[in-house]
């Protein structure tokens, strides 16, 4: 069994895969909460579901892009487990985490490339485009931080789309006039722990990570708002 943490966004969950099954899970989205909540919910989570942390025989973390100290949050967190148990972490990429939660809901051909979408700094997203392939969506571009004008360029229809970012570029007309593209709700289609415990548990046979290099994936560095500086 995987323990899965997803902390990248507002969302900050846990939950727990057998093989390919999401078991069990708990989420919350909240923003600002994951450092006070997300030790907790693992204890509960494992304590509800009548597991306990002998039985999980390896970790999951979701890895970025997204936000620095959701990330940072998350993954030391999944580091401290995984050392302390001395069983592997696998890194899973928030963008193919969320792929995999909108390419279930679609109900167009799997020829359609599925591109999530992430909120970054204001007027700027996350994304890439994965193959809408079961049970992991397959990667078919790098991962990039877009400005929200560049987006429809950038796509390639027929395309599914989906994430915490599709509002605001609906909100801003970019994506208003294209064809060929359906769109996941954003309630439809969260990130959660189980889904990246379940994407671990596929990908721990060949991608486990290094604990002593592992880092978060930004995309982008960190910037001091000026009402934060000094």
């Amino acid at each position: 069994m995987i323990l899965g943490l997803e902390t990248a966004t507002s969302i900050c969950s846990v939950g727990i895969a057998d093989g390919e099954q999401v078991i069990a899970e708990l989420r919350f989205n909240i923003k600002n909460i994951h450092a006070e909540i997300l030790a907790e919910s693992i204890n509960q989570l494992l304590q509800l579901s009548g597991i306990s942390l002998e039985q999980i025989g390896a970790f999951a973390v979701s890895i970025g892009p997204g936000s620095f100290t959701g990330l940072r949050i998350g993954l030391a967190t999944a580091k401290g487990l995984a050392f302390a148990s001395g069983k592997p972490l696998v890194a899973v990429s928030t963008l193919q985490a969320q792929a995999a939660a909108g390419g279930q809901w679609s109900v167009v051909s799997n020829q359609w490339s599925v591109a999530p979408v992430i909120k970054a700094r204001e007027g700027e997203v996350y994304t890439a485009r994965f193959r809408n392939e079961w049970p992991a969506p397959i990667p078919e571009s790098d991962e990039v931080l877009l400005a929200a004008a560049e987006f429809p360029k950038w796509l390639r229809t027929p395309a599914v789309l989906c994430g915490n970012g599709v509002t605001m570029l609906q909100t801003r007309g970019v994506i208003t006039n294209l064809s060929n593209v359906t769109v996941i709700p954003e309630s439809t289609a969260m990130l959660s722990g189980g889904g990246v415990a379940r994407l671990g548990a596929i990908k721990l046979a060949g991608e486990v990570a290094d604990l002593s290099t592992l880092e978060p994936r930004y995309l982008q560095e960190f910037r001091i708002s000026p009402r934060n500086a000094g």
